[in-house]
């Protein structure tokens, strides 16, 4: 059974932006999404720091966490199937959660 994500959750999934075997992403979708059980919308994540990408520090994960300092960038948004994502990495707080999505709305004109 492909495992659906919950918003939040930190996910390894394939690197659709670079030439790696895989990143981690947000997953930013909740539960009214359409397609839940099929897609879901993710914010990548990097070990790049920018100066507008989100920093994640331990604070932010309720569970697990990332093995290098990760940066999300909110402005890197894709649609990824569920049945493509490997595994799940960790679970951030909701607070956090909510900046990445508000930041990531903004890029889209969402005020």
């Amino acid at each position: 059974m492909t495992a659906v994500y919950e918003r939040g959750a930190v996910v390894k999934g394939p690197d659709l932006l670079a030439d790696h075997d895989y990143r981690p992403y947000v997953c930013l979708t909740d539960r009214t999404h359409s397609f839940r059980d099929e897609e879901a919308l993710y914010a990548a994540a990097t070990t790049t720091k920018r100066p507008v990408a989100i920093p994640l520090t331990d604070d932010d994960f309720a569970s697990g966490g990332l093995p290098r300092e990760s940066y999300v960038n909110p402005w890197t948004v894709v649609t990824i199937r569920n049945v493509d994502m490997e595994r799940k990495e960790g679970q951030l707080v909701e607070s956090t959660t909510e900046t990445i999505a508000t930041e990531a709305a903004g890029y889209l004109g969402v005020r």
